[in-house]
């Protein structure tokens, strides 16, 4: 059943309207603003017929209830892979992000960083909720994102067809910037304290490291997302 959720602030909702304006039910604008930044909402919001009311209750941003569709699972997930007319495929797979911020985040950088697909650990992982969506700008509207039970299993299908799998782990030998990305990968990352959970990292083709600083090694979770998948885009573009 789909469940109505609110979505606060300009990047979210001029996502949402951009890629998926269906969802909007209700869309309610700040009272006191008369700017560009709200004149262009409405105008992007006439363009494709979603009605609006001024709230006296908003002050800066703008908030809107949309239709939460249906998470898409692990036959979605296969269904995509067979179906993706793309020879290399960018995947990014969060294993144990505990913090919705640090998610968001992630999400952002995904969607900056032309990621096909993003799967989540349901099970082991931060909720898709408000949150999360605000600290995304925008990019939860944007990222194919696929919720699995069972994510063992996933990266075994994934090696199926040959995805290889790299995982991020501050103590592996080797530097990310000595791996070939340039065809199809899953690139994993873990949770902000413990990283990728053992049963996962022995399940990766590979593992990498960010840096070679041995008083200090980690990187945020979503800092570090945004580095490996910088290199992942960097080396398929040059």
């Amino acid at each position: 059943m789909k469940n109505k959720e609110k979505r606060v602030g300009f990047h979210s909702i001029e996502s949402i309207i951009k890629n998926n304006p269906h969802k909007i039910k209700k869309l309610f604008l700040p009272y006191s603003r008369d700017d560009a930044r709200l004149n262009n909402l409405i105008a992007l919001s006439e363009s494709n017929g979603i009605n609006f009311e001024v709230s006296k209750k908003l002050k800066q941003d703008p908030e809107a209830i949309i239709i939460n569709e249906e998470m898409l699972n692990f036959k979605d997930l296969k269904n995509f892979l067979i179906e993706s007319e793309k020879d290399e495929l960018s995947i990014l797979i969060l294993d144990n992000i505990i913090d919705p911020r640090n998610l968001g985040a992630c999400i952002r950088s995904a969607a900056v960083l032309d990621v096909d697909a993003l799967i989540i650990n349901k099970h082991h992982c931060a909720p898709l909720n408000d949150i999360a969506h605000s600290v995304s700008a925008g990019g939860a509207e944007i990222v194919r994102t696929f919720h699995i039970s069972n994510l063992i299993n996933c990266i075994k299908y994934l090696k199926e067809l040959d995805i290889k799998i790299f995982g991020l782990s501050e103590h592996s030998e080797k530097n990310y910037t000595e791996n070939d990305f340039t065809e199809s990968c899953a690139i994993v990352m873990g949770s902000e304290e413990f990283g990728i959970r053992k049963k996962t990292l022995e399940i990766c083709d590979s593992l990498i490291k960010l840096n070679n600083n041995k008083n200090f090694k980690s990187f945020n979770v979503s800092v570090a997302t945004g580095i490996i998948l910088a290199e992942v885009s960097r080396q398929r573009k040059c």
